[in-house]
């Protein structure tokens, strides 16, 4: 699945954008809540959410870099949010967290960044509906993709296998073209796909998502990726391959 981060949309144009995307075929769209205390840096609101949530039935996963983000889940659950995750440093009492989740019907989970190790949310790990897992800093879009990480990912993964557990992992931060595919053969399901992504601005929004959508699927991504590109590059690829 792939989650467009609407962080990376045009925010003068979000509504035209978002009809776009929707029509190309998006699974999800990922919403940042700021609120410049967590992280240094703002990003969407409750209102905007609001207006994002009236103009699309697609479902939406909140994520929330926030100091308080219990008082958050009742708006979100008037919302009808599907999915919210925070982080573990957030909160003071991360079984509250999910229990209140629980309690609105929101899918629950818990993000983890780059400097955090997979055992700190181990505890947690049998009541996680998905875990975000973080390949860059949260807080800003543009940043590099920490190949390091990809360890982590796989041993949740191993880790969700072994205890057979019906768990997603989302995967966020500096997710490309180059690496779509990778990420999902090794365990994730859901991609956030933003400026180095279906959101880079290198041709017609549709096209993008649409092609993007299906690099997901790695039976098929070499082929995807070579049609996407073959205007990109002086190189025309002729042999159909």
């Amino acid at each position: 699945m792939i989650s467009p981060t609407l962080a990376c949309a045009d925010w003068l144009n979000l509504e035209k954008e978002i009809r776009i995307m929707d029509k190309a075929g998006v699974d999800f769209y990922h919403i940042d809540i700021m609120d410049g205390h967590y992280v240094p840096n703002l990003c969407f609101n409750l209102d905007i959410l609001k207006g994002i949530r009236s103009i699309s039935d697609t479902p939406v996963d909140v994520h929330l870099m926030v100091t308080n983000p219990m008082d958050y889940i009742d708006k979100l659950a008037e919302l009808s949010v599907e999915l919210c995750c925070t982080h573990q440093d957030c909160c003071d009492d991360i079984p509250a967290f999910l229990d209140k989740l629980e309690e609105k019907g929101i899918k629950k989970g818990l993000a983890v960044s780059p400097d955090v190790e997979i055992e700190y949310i181990l505890p947690y790990i049998e009541r996680l509906d998905y875990v975000l897992m973080m390949f860059v800093k949260p807080g800003f879009s543009g940043q590099k993709f920490q190949e390091q990480i990809l360890e982590k990912l796989l041993k949740l993964d191993m880790i969700r296998c072994e205890r057979g557990l019906e768990l997603m992992i989302e995967a966020d931060g500096g997710v490309s073209w180059n690496n779509a595919a990778s990420l999902v053969e090794n365990g994730t399901d859901m991609l956030v796909s933003g400026v180095f992504a279906s959101l880079d601005r290198k041709g017609e929004l549709g096209e993008r998502t649409a092609v993007f959508r299906a690099l997901c699927s790695p039976k098929h991504g070499d082929r995807f990726i070579k049609h996407l590109f073959r205007r990109e590059t002086n190189e025309e690829d002729r042999t159909g391959k």
